[in-house]
């Protein structure tokens, strides 16, 4: 009798010991590794008086932008309306886009609703929704935060 409780003994402590070992391997999620969140909340860019945008248009060209340094690179495109002109639309992190299956290319036509500003004779955007044929990509809420933030205020 004395001999099975040191074997099982012994089993229990290795398996307790391998379960050990293992948990940090598991606790990181399809091996992407831990980092620590780099976004501070978001502040909208904007700093002039801000009106709503609500137009249609062809895309002109898709760019690659940063608003800010300490922000991962974004995905912007320019939007020829009949009312407006060329106006530039900032949409969002590329991270998040990509994630949405999101795919635009000049010459698509597309609706895009959101926040602008006109400087020095040039209207920014940032888009709270964008339309393209039957589909609709949110952005942000109707308060401006983006929907890749995962801490919201009540």
């Amino acid at each position: 009798m004395k001999r099975w409780q040191i074997v099982g003994t012994l089993v229990l402590g290795v398996a307790v010991w391998c379960w050990g070992l293992s948990g940090p391997a598991w606790s990181q999620g399809r091996g992407q590794g831990f980092r620590s969140c780099p976004y501070t909340p978001y502040m909208c860019p904007l700093k002039a008086d801000c009106k709503p945008f609500d137009e249609s248009g062809k895309v002109v060209q898709v760019l690659a932008e940063t608003l800010e340094d300490s922000m991962y690179p974004g995905m912007a495109i320019v939007v020829d309306t009949k009312t407006q002109g060329r106006v530039h639309v900032h949409l969002g992190p590329a991270w998040y886009l990509e994630r949405q299956e999101f795919h635009l290319k000049p010459g698509d036509e597309v609706r895009v609703k959101g926040v602008c500003e006109k400087k020095d004779g040039k209207t920014n955007v940032i888009a709270y929704e964008l339309t393209h044929g039957d589909f609709v990509l949110h952005l942000r809420d109707a308060q401006g935060r983006p929907h890749w933030e995962a801490w919201r205020k009540r």
